[in-house]
């Protein structure tokens, strides 16, 4: 049975940030990610989302990908409407199909947007703004922040959750034993150039304070994840 990796301090990441691809434009590419299994992660998200305080009813999901999040959302709270942007077409085209299958036609609305320029969205239009592993893909991520806060609405509820660069390669290498049991080799190599591409908790924060993020509302909350959690203040 793999055992988790060592718990380091991510402020201490001797990997430089290696960046990978924004978005995933290819067909082929998509087609690979839907047959990853991320039931565990996406549970895991929608579970802490709901209970660290209230959520909605006007959501926004950036990146949404193929709206399995969104769905999920939905699915467990009744009162909710989502709408997803992403910048890749052809994650958004699944998403349409997955949508109709998970039942949340008229909940779940999907547009075609830069998570990093959302200025067409009207100041403080969402209630809760969520995102799942998408600042990694993000060469600079204070714009998609900024963009964030933006359409929080104040009171509103921002929860991102991301990547962790871990410590060293070792590291890198326990992480994908442990996750990426059972995947396909495409699987782990992605999940290997992901946590590549991430932020250290020390990264994230800097870049949050002047938006008005505290570091205290940036936590580790997994082997490999941390989140975002805080209330715009009204």
């Amino acid at each position: 049975m793999n055992q988790p990796p060592p718990q380091t301090s991510q402020s201490e990441s001797k990997l430089q940030r290696t960046l990978e691809p924004e978005a995933m434009d290819a067909a082929e590419e998509v087609r690979e990610y839907e047959k990853m299994n991320h039931e565990a992660v996406n549970n895991a998200f929608v579970d802490d989302l709901k209970a660290g305080g209230p959520v909605g009813p006007k959501v926004m999901d950036l990146g949404c990908g193929t709206g399995e999040i969104a769905i999920l959302l939905c699915q467990r709270l009744e009162d909710v409407q989502v709408m997803g942007v992403d910048l890749s077409v052809e994650m958004l085209e699944a998403a349409r199909i997955e949508i109709e299958l998970g039942g949340v036609q008229g909940r779940v609305f999907l547009e075609h947007a830069d998570c990093k320029s959302l200025d067409h969205f009207e100041p403080g239009s969402s209630d809760t703004v969520i995102s799942n592993t998408v600042l990694h893909h993000i060469a600079d991520p204070e714009p998609f922040l900024r963009c964030a806060v933006h359409v929080l609405a104040p009171g509103g509820r921002l929860f991102l959750r991301d990547l962790v660069r871990p410590a060293d390669e070792a590291s890198v290498e326990a992480l994908v034993a442990l996750h990426g049991e059972g995947e396909t080799e495409y699987a782990q190599q992605l999940l290997r150039q992901s946590l590549h591409a991430a932020l250290t908790i020390a990264e994230i924060q800097e870049l949050a304070q002047p938006l008005g993020i505290p570091a205290s509302a940036i936590n580790a909350t997994s082997d490999r994840h941390w989140t975002i959690d805080w209330v715009k203040p009204s």
